[in-house]
Parts: C-alpha cells; structure tokens; sequence
C-alpha cells in the first residue's frame, strides 16, 4: 500500500494546547497547596491590619467633663469628651440635646484627633449635634471639643436645676459606661446643691460641692458613670460671680498599641505548625501498596493463585510508596496496560472520576468500532458502529441511554435524556471502580475531589475573607478574635481545618494490583506524551492507531497524540481511526447536550431643690454614630 503524506482533518478549537503535559500519577495540583498557603497567609494578613489579635475593646467613653457657665439668659455648656470607639468603625460623636431649654444656639465642635466636621439638625423636640463626617472612620481613642448655648434656661427664676444625661426613654437611649464623669459649675453662687445619678427618678448618689482651689465653682465627679445612667445637678443660685476661664482637661492616658507584627509572626508560625501535620498524615494514609523490589516488580508484580488444595500461597512483600513517590516508579512503556479499558486506566493514574472519565469511555467504544463519531460543524454525531453487539451487556445498556434518543444522535444542545444516559453511565463508573479492588481505602467516588482538579475551596475562603472586611454580620463573629489568645487560636486551626479538606484527596490508597495498572498506565501515558509521527506510522501499520488514540484521550495526552498525528506520514483513509480524538476536541458540543442552560433575573414654678435624675431640664444623650 502506498502511503501518501496527509494532513489531520480533525479541526481543533482556538487555543488548544498541543504537547500539553497530561496528568502524571501522584501528581497534586499545585492550587491545593496555594490554598492552604492562603488560609496560612490569610490569617496572618488579619492580625498584622489588627483585624485579629490586635485586642478586644468595647465601645466605652474613657472620661467627660462637662463645663456649665452663665451666658446672657441662658447657660453655656462646653463638653469634653474622650469616647473610645474600640473595634468599632464610628463617623464620629453625637449629642442629642433636648429643646426644653431653647433650640442649642453658637453651636461649636473641634478634635484634636478626627474629623471635626458640625452637623446640627432640628428633630423637633430636640436638637442632634453630630461631628465628623459620614465618609470618614475611626477606631480607637479620641477626643471631641463640643460647645453650645442653651438660651432659655432661666436660671435666675427657677434657680439651676439641669439634667446634664438622660437616663434611658423616648429618643434618648441611654450613655454607654464613662470612665471617669466630672461637671464644672462656675460663675454663680450656690446654695443647696443636688447632685442625683442613676435610673429614672434616683436621689443622691453623687455630689456637687465648692472647688477650694476656685471660688465660684463646684464640681461632681462620679467614678465611673454606669451605662444608661442619668445625671442631674443644681442648686439655687444665691449671686452670679466671675465665672473665670476653664482650663483644659488632660487626655486620658492611651493604650499602648498591641504588636501587631509580633502576633503575625505567631499566627503565621502555628499556621504551619497546623497545615503541616495534616499534610503529612493525609500523605502517610494515602500511601500506596506496592510490589516490592524494584520498578519492575512494582509494575508486574502479582497475586499468586491458590493451590491445589485451595489454600493461598504467602502474597509477595509489598511496600507503601505516597503517591508524590509513585511516578519514580514509572518507566516508558510502548504498549498500555491488558485487562483494563482506557477509561479505567485514567482513574488508575488520577483517582479522579468525573466527566472526563465519561468522555474517554464513549472514545473507548470508538477504538472498539461499537460507535463511529463524525463532525458536523462544531457537533458531535453519534451513531452505532459495526461491533455495537459484540458490546459487553453493562456497557451496552449504558450506550443504549445515548442511542435509543436518536440514532444517530447528534449532540450541541441541551437534551434532558442525554443528560440522564450521561449520569447513568457516571454511576456505573463509579460502581466499577469501588468493586475493583484497586484501592484499599476510599476508592475515587467515595466523596473525595479529584487530586488534580480545582476546588471551590479558594472561592469560598476569599469570600470568607471578603465578609471580615466588609460584611458587618462576619465583623461582629470575627470580633471574638480580637483578644490574642483566640487570633492565636484562630491561626492554628483555620489553616488546619482548611487542609484538612484540601488534602483529602490524598487518602485513597491503591492496592498492590492497582498500584501496578497504574503504573503500567502512567508508563506508557509518557510514550504518548513523548510520540512523535514514527509512533503513529508504527500504531498504524499495526492496526494499533485507534486504540491509541482513545488511550490518549483517557490519559490526558489527546493533544500530544494529536501533534504526532500531524507529523505522521499514513494515508487520508487511515485517518478515520483517529476518530477517539473527536471526542476530546470535541468535547464542548457535549457538555452542551448534558448541561442545563444556566437563567438569569434580573417647667416653672420656683425652685424645688431638685426632683431626682431626669427631673431638671436639658440633659440628652450621647454616643458614637
């Protein structure tokens, strides 16, 4: 026969890799380890921002100092306030002052610290002083300067009786706990003075007495002001005085900052010190039998028959190998293994089933004739081969699914039935495989994800990632990670939990038989890795041509194989054999057959010496907003 150069008509989709590197027995991919890296550098990427470890701090008001004085009618009330906003990401400070004394008039506000920025708005019955500005955050400590007039006070009539808080009731709810509380009264003088603290209508509690070292001023000071109390002071008013100038409190002393790289050093260590061992032991689990002695036992190696008297001879040693190790094992092979379809073979090497397995099965029964593909345009066509009846019973059943729909079936969109012939034949893999006696533990099927594919793992730990910065739900969870103790917690066993899950695909183990197919078939996925058009030639001269060819699709090696076939020297005729590679270059016209199409939608009357906390008038309530 006379061999005529010719060029493969198997048209191949823009993009196709040719030469690819196919998936090599043992081989992990590297995505897993980058997974844990992240949950290992995630965590630390927590604690070196703060986020994590940098200490638990409530929101609290460290101290406040309120200053009372005359102006005109009225009073001039000037605020100190060091609130500590803790965890918590706050605008700023807010005042909620009531109108019972007249609207608050020369309204001003300053920080040394934040943003200043006065907001006043009228509610009605009470006035909001709010300073910062609604694009800006903080945490942490710092302080507010807030001062206004309350012009009708009338103070000479009705003496001085002024809520300075609010307990709890209507739009007032309630102060969070202040450290240290002092009020300063200058520029009159007082007799019969009150000072009340606490819930609704509590007396005494606290006092405002004369300064000694300021005459005309009086002063209370309540360590600490417990959360929700009111606080009411007054006095009836003998004379007015110079009221003098106020000094400025001290700033409250400040926390020291936490080491927030000293604790990412050590989240980042017992990361490690998690992942690892997990590693290790996933590893240790989902070694290998293998046949000892050498590569060649390892690969031929086998069970010995029973004896005449049906008792088992002794079995050969085995050794366990990690699967990182199995491919040292492997040589090159120039025939694939006997006993074994291709498809099972790539399960062998991978210890993945899914649609790719399915793939090589339907290019399995174009090696064995019981199916023809052909093109139609970007298509499939499907339809029964010369040897269809020749098929085993399992497997014709399993094809029937597919060509009982239509004979030929051609494939490109959506078909419900082949989407259930498809899932058939996926169960009936998986039902193989488990009853192969190929693996010692957890054969592929069982529930593990495949070792060399993706995992949803990375997406679902970067949306954790992405609720901690900016879902307030997550925020307010995570927050119990702010003490040390628990980020350092947190650092061990998020990136163990994380590995945990990654690298269970590690845990099936082959026994001795199904180490040696798979060795067998990874030996000789490397010729085809490694054909060039010499080896066609041979496969063809041979009448070898397609069943390689389907091999290579099994094996991951369809585009090296390809390759070859383009250099190869046989004739146009022989190109049919090389039908199995339609399947792989193909592949895409049937997952749009079994994929479902995704949807998409779119008071007066006198002083009366004071009527116990929230009695008086002003008062209000403050807080962070």
């Amino acid at each position: 026969m006379a061999r005529q150069p010719v060029r493969l008509s198997i048209s191949m989709p823009a993009g196709s890799a040719i030469g690819q590197t196919g998936p090599m027995i043992g081989r992990m991919s590297k995505v897993r380890h980058a997974i844990v890296g992240a949950a290992i550098g995630g965590t630390t990427l927590l604690a070196a921002t703060g986020v994590i470890g940098s200490g638990s701090y409530p929101e609290r008001f460290d101290a406040k100092t309120v200053f009372v004085e005359p102006a005109g009618d009225g009073l001039r009330v000037t605020e100190y306030v060091d609130i500590d906003f803790g965890d918590e990401r706050r605008r700023g400070y807010e005042r909620i002052v009531p109108n019972d004394f007249g609207a608050p008039t020369d309204v001003e506000a300053s920080s040394p610290d934040a943003n200043d920025t006065l907001n006043v708005a009228d509610l009605g019955d009470a006035t909001r002083l709010r300073v910062g500005d609604p694009d800006i955050t903080f945490t942490g400590q710092h302080r507010y300067v807030l001062a206004y007039t309350l012009p009708d006070a009338r103070f000479d009539e009705l003496g001085l009786d002024l809520d300075i808080v609010s307990p709890p009731g209507g739009i007032y709810p309630g102060d969070q706990e202040t450290g240290r509380f002092e009020v300063v009264v200058a520029g009159f003088e007082l007799e019969s003075t009150f000072c009340d603290v606490g819930q609704l209508g509590a007396e005494g509690g606290c006092e405002l007495v004369p300064d000694p070292d300021a005459p005309g001023r009086y002063r209370a000071v309540i360590e600490p002001l417990e959360e929700n109390d009111g606080l009411s002071i007054g006095g009836a008013i003998v004379a007015r005085v110079d009221p003098g100038q106020h000094s400025t409190p001290p700033i409250p002393e400040r926390r020291e900052p936490s080491n927030n790289g000293l604790i990412a050093a050590g989240v980042a260590a017992l990361g490690f010190i998690g992942a690892v061992p997990v590693y290790r032991r996933a590893r240790r689990r989902g070694s290998n039998e293998v046949f000892a002695g050498g590569a060649a036992e390892a690969a031929y190696g086998t069970l010995p028959p029973p004896r005449v008297d049906g008792s088992l001879e002794p079995p050969p040693p085995v050794t366990l190998v990690p699967d990182d190790e199995m491919a040292d094992l492997a040589t090159i092979e120039f025939v694939p293994p006997s006993g074994i379809e291709p498809w099972e073979a790539s399960v062998l090497v991978t210890e993945q089933l899914g649609d790719d397995t399915v793939e090589a099965w339907i290019s399995g029964l174009v090696a064995h004739e019981a199916i023809e593909i052909t093109e139609d345009g970007d298509d499939l066509v499907i339809a029964s081969g010369p040897a269809r009846g020749e098929l085993d019973p399992k497997d014709a059943r399993l094809l029937d699914g597919i060509l009982d729909i239509d004979d030929p079936y051609t494939t490109g969109k959506y078909d419900p039935k082949f989407a259930s012939a498809w899932q058939a034949i996926s169960a009936g893999q998986r039902r193989r495989i488990a009853e192969s006696g190929w693996w010692k533990q957890m054969p592929p099927g069982s529930g593990i994800r495949p070792k060399g594919g993706g995992s949803p793992i990375g997406l679902i730990m970067l949306a954790v990632f992405v609720l901690i910065w900016f879902g307030s739900t997550a925020s307010a969870f995570f927050g119990a990670f702010r003490g040390v103790a628990l980020a350092l917690v947190l650092g061990l066993v998020f990136p163990a939990v994380v590995a945990f899950f990654v690298y269970r695909v590690m845990l099936p183990a082959r026994s001795a038989q199904g180490s040696a197919l798979a060795l067998r078939a990874e030996s000789f996925r490397r010729f085809l890795h490694a054909s060039e058009g010499r080896h066609v030639e041979w496969a063809w001269s041979h009448g070898l041509l397609r069943e390689y060819s389907a091999w290579a699709v099994a094996l991951g090696e369809a585009d090296a194989w390809s390759d070859a076939l383009e250099r190869a020297n046989v004739p146009a005729t022989a190109m049919a054999a090389a039908g199995p590679i339609m399947v792989h270059h193909r592949g895409s016209s049937m997952r749009s057959a079994r994929t479902a199409p995704s949807s998409s939608g779119s008071g007066g009357g006198g002083f009366s010496g004071g009527g116990g906390v929230g009695g008086g008038g002003g008062g209000g309530s403050s807080g962070s907003w």
